[in-house]
């Protein structure tokens, strides 16, 4: 694993990543997107569902040292790559969970944000299954926001209205989208 570093909106973030896991050479295009469209988000509770080797969860956990990180992946090579890049950037406002979603959590927490780069390649179930749960995890005026690949666009928007009633486009590129639903 080769240390590196990523600045996003003025948040610098040393991490390491192994080849085994989704950008494995550093922050992509469509992360980078989300953190920049959450960069003036407040929250006390934040949940990075998916995390890989926490990218966007270590972010948040820089970004606002008072609130309190929730971190999931199933991948036990992601978690490793995880924990050492928590130790790397000194944080201690955040939780790392190995759960294949939110069955590990407590199930009377509630987040202020929900933010993810959903699995897409695993197929819709797992998204749209995320996108329910995740409805029933915020708080009354928290917000989910995920990334999601633009040809995707239609149908996770479609899945995010069903389930929240509304959702927001925050941010588009040629590659990808960040959309935003919100609980109230």
């Amino acid at each position: 694993m080769v240390s590196q570093q990523f600045v996003v909106e003025g948040t610098t973030v040393n991490f390491s990543t192994r080849p085994d896991l989704f950008s494995p050479k550093g922050l992509d295009k469509g992360t980078q997107l989300l953190l920049e469209s959450v960069s003036d988000e407040r929250y006390t509770r934040a949940l990075d569902w998916g995390c890989g080797w926490g990218a966007m969860g270590l972010w948040l956990a820089a970004r606002n040292p008072q609130a309190h990180v929730t971190m999931l992946d199933s991948d036990m090579s992601a978690i490793k790559a995880t924990r050492a890049n928590i130790e790397a950037n000194n944080l201690t406002n955040i939780e790392l969970i190995s759960s294949a979603g939110f069955e590990d959590l407590s199930t009377d927490t509630r987040y202020d944000l929900i933010v993810s780069h959903p699995p897409t390649h695993r197929g819709r179930e797992v998204v749209e299954s995320m996108i329910k749960e995740s409805y029933i995890r915020l708080t009354a005026t928290g917000s989910l926001v995920i990334v999601v690949e633009a040809r995707l666009k239609p149908w996770v928007k479609r899945a995010l209205e069903a389930e929240f009633g509304a959702c927001t486009t925050l941010k588009q590129s040629h590659k990808h989208v960040v959309l935003r639903a919100t609980a109230s």
